[in-house]
């Protein structure tokens, strides 16, 4: 029975999602670790199960945990707490986003050895062998076409310098993939795929925009392959549209936060306003691409006229493209950004959060839920309820969806029986597992 030198295990990060994404926060660590000479070995909690986690555990000299805050971190401690139960002897640690903003926090954990709060570990290798091709075969394909988001929104505590990762190595990378697994479709999981600005040594270089993704379509097409991925609404012009059309990108998310001008550009500080927002969903309307608007709800200093422009904007995404998608997130308070200072001192009325103290305590935060994220979910998420819901299992949920309706439709936002649909849920997707 062959030691390892370290176990690195994966999390569910959500109850409800039906997307299944690769989880490169362990298998980029793993490929420094394995390029370092150690030997590796990964677990999924999406997919594997709680006897071969033990029986890793045993093998293992060190685990390492990658945890998103919110649910994440939760089943993160829970995964923890068990290797210490089954190997005491075993070093203990958390790396991810968590660790990074809260490693005091994580450290006094009575199960936490160590933290890992560097952005990056073994980004820079590519991590498809022999050894993690399960993790591509068994989960939806995600790659990163460059790193970093450089804009201050104040809700965010993601910002760091863009870089794009060379074209030639994004091409050698994916037909390698692509030639032993045969995907179809594709997440470029990017934070701001076409930023165009980046430091190459003391200097800032611009390049086209239009033109990377040009670059990035050529290999697509080549692959015959389709994707999806995020964009800002400031990127899109009509010569921008055209290219990703081109590039066989049939889905994108633009994170539009709020439907009034004020709270965008002062508050959020997300550096463009609504018309801009606006302008890009004409020029998308007709691509053949559709679009997902991503809002945010409940912030600190948002007055009830302010989140009404959100809603009236929504209506307004809708009546000019019926293929739209629209998500409200409940604003989650994230140590380190001046909005999370604001949700703490409470400002405005809004009702003081007091953060939790351990792990276990954020993973039990509905962070980002609401009464309004499943109204909106409901309404304008539809391609996620079929994927959960197929066949005639759709009148399962379909009374929900017209509750939804009816509720957006008054503007009733503040009531809905968001745990019995979650229940539902979570039992739907543990029977398309099983059916699976």
């Amino acid at each position: 029975m062959k030691l390892i030198d370290i176990l690195l295990a994966y999390p569910k990060p959500t109850q409800d999602s039906p997307t299944k994404y690769l989880p490169l926060s362990i298998l980029f660590p793993g490929a420094m670790f394995e390029k370092q000479g150690l030997r590796v070995e990964y677990f999924d909690e999406r997919f594997d199960s709680d006897e071969m986690l033990m029986d890793l555990i045993k093998r293992s000299k060190e685990i390492g945990v990658s945890a998103f805050t919110g649910y994440q971190t939760g089943r993160a401690a829970r995964i923890l707490k068990l290797a210490k139960k089954i190997k005491p002897g075993i070093t203990a640690g958390l790396g991810g986003h968590h660790a990074r903003i809260l490693p005091e926090q994580v450290l006094a954990e009575p199960f936490v050895d160590k933290i890992w709060t560097e952005r990056v570990y073994g980004e820079d290798l590519f991590p498809y062998n022999e050894h993690t091709k399960i993790h591509f075969q068994r989960t939806d394909m995600q790659y990163f076409t460059s790193r970093g988001c450089p804009f201050g929104c104040s809700f965010c505590t993601l910002s760091s310098p863009w870089e794009p990762k060379d074209i030639n190595d994004v091409d050698r990378e994916l037909k390698i993939i692509h030639k032993d697994i045969g995907f179809k479709e594709m997440s470029f999981s990017d934070p701001n795929i076409a930023c165009g600005v980046y430091r190459v040594g003391g200097k800032m270089v611009a390049i086209d925009r239009v033109e990377r993704i040009n670059q990035i379509g050529e290999i697509m097409r080549d692959i015959k392959v389709k994707w999806d991925g995020n964009i800002r609404a400031n990127y899109i012009t009509p010569e921008m549209v055209e290219a990703l059309a081109k590039s066989n990108c049939y889905s994108l998310e633009i994170g539009c936060e709020s439907g009034n001008d004020f709270f965008l550009r002062n508050i959020i500080r997300k550096g463009e306003g609504v018309a801009t927002i606006k302008n890009a969903a004409k020029l998308f309307r007709g691509s053949g691409i559709s679009v997902m608007y991503s809002f945010m709800a409940h912030m600190p200093r948002e007055t009830k006229a302010q989140l009404n422009d959100t809603l009236d904007m929504i209506d307004w995404l809708i009546e000019n493209d019926p293929n739209a998608r629209v998500s409200i997130f409940n604003y989650a308070p994230y140590p380190g950004t001046p909005m999370y200072q604001d949700a703490v001192n409470g400002v405005d009325g809004y009702p003081k959060f007091v953060p939790p103290t351990t792990m276990e305590g954020w993973g039990n935060l509905k962070l980002m839920i609401s009464p309004l994220y499943w109204i909106t979910g409901l309404c304008f998420r539809q391609d996620n309820s079929r994927k959960n819901f197929p066949g005639e299992d759709w009148q399962l949920i379909e009374p929900y969806i017209m509750l939804a309706q009816k509720k957006w439709r008054e503007r009733d936002i503040d009531d809905f029986p968001s745990e019995e649909v979650e229940k539902l849920i979570v039992k739907q997707l543990e029977k398309n597992k099983n059916n699976n």
